[in-house]
């Protein structure tokens, strides 16, 4: 069996396009042991995938921090 196919035993967990909507979507760095379990990647793939979750991951808490400073300034008496 080759990293595309997928075993219809397998649950939909390991299926590639459930992988990437829980990594980017759903649980961001949290999917990450789902991804390295996961059959369907090769591991150069897996690493490739795992630096972008991080950066993704990195650039939302930073633009969630922005947002929240923006907030708490528009809020703060005067």
């Amino acid at each position: 069996m080759n990293a595309n196919e997928t075993n219809p035993a397998q649950g939909w967990y390991h299926r590639p396009w459930a992988v990437l909507l829980l990594l980017f979507v759903v649980l961001g760095p949290l999917g990450l042991p789902l991804l390295w379990r996961s059959g369907s990647f090769t591991r150069p793939w897996k690493i490739v995938l795992t630096i972008a979750t991080v950066i993704y991951t990195v650039l939302l808490l930073d633009s969630t921090l922005v947002v929240v400073r923006m907030a708490l300034e528009q809020i703060k008496p005067a």
